[in-house]
């Protein structure tokens, strides 16, 4: 701080004026470049955004400068009144009935009170959001006129999963000892008592949560998907369908080659796919459990750049130089409900094996679960794993080997249904791929 005119001038206070003018200035600049972009002249611009964030920031300053904060009401009360009286201008003039930048001028007006209240971080979080928002006006109205009634309503199912289900179940953990008739069964065999006491995997709420932690990586996807059209080229395709389910990519471009010569393209669509999904697994390990993650950053971003580095290769080699074969790939909607139920059985399942595989053959077992497991899903085993890990059940190293493991069979897996429903031709490239891929990560595991 320091003194000028008997006055003592902190810093902190003129720092938070600035960043008052700086929301409003986001904010306007939108606004504005939006107004000139439609060329149509609407409730405010640059200047009048600056100008209400200082206002707000007048008034917040002032409400606790004096400890009179029923001043905020009437800021606000007389805000909303020029709100309003600029609104009915606009209809009245023929400019038509949105209310976006209304809004926006009340939400900055109360990010100034904030600011001056000494939040700082709320405000700056809240006006970049809305700008990204606002900005982004011609994907979103596209992306809504693209939606059907079908997809709206697995919305809402997925708001319901996530937001009323998963509150109501219980975060305890149970083993199958622990269904009362069950357990008088199998107490007159003590030895299985004693290995499924051992089994107590089975977390309501953890089982749950997993569920609509995949169904919301799918549902990222199926935006992309929605937003950028699948008809932008096979490349697009296995990148953007890789978020969602390169097994869908594998089998319907394999299908597909069946009625074009041009395999190359199809083929480099199901390797990038591939590497996407050798993403997607590191991505689930770093929200889980980043040690996990650091460890197998080495076997699964090798067979990763690996996969990329075929992709390349497959994209050079197409035979139609300069030219996209487009394609689409039918997804359904992740938000589904049953998809969701049955994904959430199947994680069950294989916790359940994967523990007894442990506790019975020790990190061996865990391996066998691995192979076996991601020869149907490598989402299930790999969260399994991670849940372990961090449960301090099984080692890192152990883990890093089994999601390496699984990522492996799961590649396996899908090169099969190449050369099940695939073009002679086609299947031969991904094969060589998949050889190339899986020599990759068996080398990495090596060098744990």
């Amino acid at each position: 701080m320091w003194e000028k005119g008997g006055h003592v001038v902190e810093l902190s206070l003129i720092q938070n004026f600035g960043v008052a003018l700086l929301l409003g200035l986001i904010v306007g600049l939108e606004r504005e470049f939006q107004h000139q972009k439609e060329k149509t002249k609407d409730f405010a611009g640059i200047r009048t955004f600056i100008l209400i964030a200082v206002f707000g920031w007048i008034i917040g300053f002032l409400a606790q400068q004096e400890d009179f904060h029923a001043l905020i009401l009437v800021g606000l009360a007389g805000m909303i009144l020029f709100i309003i009286a600029s609104y009915l201008a606009v209809v009245w003039r023929g400019k038509g009935i949105g209310a976006t930048s209304e809004l926006s001028a009340l939400i900055v007006f109360l990010l100034g009170i904030l600011v001056a209240q000494g939040y700082i971080l709320v405000p700056v979080m809240v006006a970049i959001l809305m700008t990204t928002i606002l900005s982004y006006k011609y994907y979103l109205h596209k992306f809504a006129q693209q939606l059907e009634l079908e997809e709206v309503h697995a919305g809402l199912k997925l708001g319901i999963i996530s937001l009323v289900v998963l509150p109501l179940l219980p975060n305890v953990a149970y083993s199958p000892i622990d269904i009362p008739v069950l357990k008088d069964i199998l107490g007159l065999f003590p030895s299985v008592y004693s290995l499924l006491a051992s089994t107590q995997v089975f977390n309501p709420f953890n089982i749950w949560l997993m569920v609509v932690f995949i169904c919301a990586i799918s549902t990222i996807g199926y935006i992309l998907i929605k937003i950028l059209g699948t008809r932008k080229g096979i490349g697009l395709t296995g990148a953007v369908g890789g978020f969602i389910s390169s097994t869908a990519v594998t089998s319907s471009l394999s299908e597909t080659s069946k009625r074009s010569n041009l395999t190359y393209n199809f083929s480099f669509g199901v390797i990038i796919s591939w590497a996407i999904m050798f993403l997607r697994v590191l991505f689930v390990a770093i929200i889980l459990n980043k040690a996990v993650f650091f460890n197998s950053l080495f076997t699964l971003g090798i067979m990763a750049l690996v996969a990329g580095a075929c992709a390349v290769y497959l994209y050079f080699q197409q035979t139609t130089k300069g030219k996209k074969t487009e394609t689409a790939v039918a997804f359904k909607s992740p938000f589904a409900l049953i998809p969701a139920l049955k994904f959430g059985a199947f994680f069950v399942f294989i916790l359940f094996i994967a523990k007894l595989l442990q506790t019975l053959l020790g990190s061996s077992g865990v391996y066998v679960a691995a192979l076996l497991a991601g020869l149907a899903d490598v989402d299930a085993i790999t969260i399994s794993l991670l849940t372990f890990a961090t449960a301090g059940e099984i080692s890192i190293p152990v883990a890093v080997t089994g999601i390496t493991l699984a990522a492996a069979s799961n590649t396996f897996s899908k090169c099969g249904i190449a050369y099940l429903f695939g073009k002679k031709e086609f299947a031969k490239q991904v094969g060589i791929c998949t050889a190339i891929i899986l020599g990759s990560g068996l080398i990495a595991v090596l060098f744990l």
